[in-house]
């Protein structure tokens, strides 16, 4: 009863901010390059009469030897409504992140040999093939959503309950790695706001709302019927044991190097989000 009433309190908040973003001002503005319609004026030359040329001629000749060259570059543009709650957030994760996952994953990892780290996580990512499965038949790639189920079907069985991936290593298949989110995105839902979520990091509301229902789709969620906090622990003990494989690299690596590590972190979701969904 009380993860129902959790899950309706994220439900009621996501819209809430969904709501205040619909009345936000988009940011986003285009420039124009001026045209230039004048002519320039050019007098007979005479010792009285000197030639007068117009300013543009004076700035074509300091660059007449130069070869411009057409360069195209992709931005990204990212809808902030709530910079300061979202700052906040992250400036939390950031140290929840730095003071508490990282040393107790470091301390996990010593104890723990890396094999079975890497066990685990097959073994919790076979588990949740649900989720990547309703997915991918949601937006209509029928072989993915076979890939999906061949996989579970060889790593349960060959592969020790999902300990070991074959399926990948023997058969090439790959993880259809899709989420609510993305199908979302697939049908032309937009983004929306920005939205740091405490615990749990870079999103934005589609992307939240789409957390939602995967949660309902995570087969690890039905652990609330053994305990309220059995879900919890466990995707708790899930993230530690994906920090002590990764070894910080991906998160470290993007904010020590950044000027504006909430930018970095934004701006580097943004796009990832964006590549996933045209895939």
């Amino acid at each position: 009863m009380r993860k129902l009433v959790l899950l309706m309190c994220c439900f009621v908040l996501t819209m809430y901010t969904f709501n205040i973003s619909l009345f936000a001002e988009d940011t986003t503005a285009s420039r124009e390059q001026p045209s230039i319609n004048e002519q320039p004026v050019v007098s007979e030359a005479s010792d009285e009469n000197p030639v007068v040329t117009s300013d543009i001629d004076e700035f074509d000749d300091d660059y007449e030897d130069i070869d411009y060259v057409d360069v195209s570059m992709d931005t990204t543009f990212v809808k902030d409504s709530l910079p300061s709650y979202n700052r906040a957030v992250f400036t939390f994760n950031d140290k929840l992140y730095y003071y508490f996952f990282r040393p107790l994953s470091k301390g996990y990892k010593t104890v723990v040999p890396e094999v079975a780290r890497l066990g685990v996580r097959n073994f919790f990512t076979n588990v949740r093939m649900p989720g990547r499965f309703f997915n991918c038949i949601f937006q209509g790639k029928f072989k993915g959503a076979g890939t999906e189920l061949t996989r579970l079907i060889i790593n349960s069985t060959i592969g020790g309950a999902g300990f070991t991936d074959p399926a990948k290593k023997y058969f090439h298949l790959d993880i259809q790695d899709e989420d609510f989110g993305q199908t979302l995105g697939h049908y032309d839902v937009g983004a929306g706001s920005f939205l740091e979520l405490p615990l749990m990091g870079p999103s934005n509301l589609r992307d939240a709302f789409g957390l939602l229902v995967d949660t309902v789709l995570d087969p690890v969620t039905l652990l609330t019927f053994v305990s309220p906090y059995a879900t919890i622990g466990t995707k708790g003990y899930i993230a530690i044991n994906d920090i002590s494989i990764d070894k910080g690299d991906t998160y470290e690596g993007l904010v020590e190097q950044a000027i504006d590590p909430y930018i970095a972190i934004q701006d580097a979701y943004t796009q990832n989000r964006a590549k996933k969904i045209k895939e």
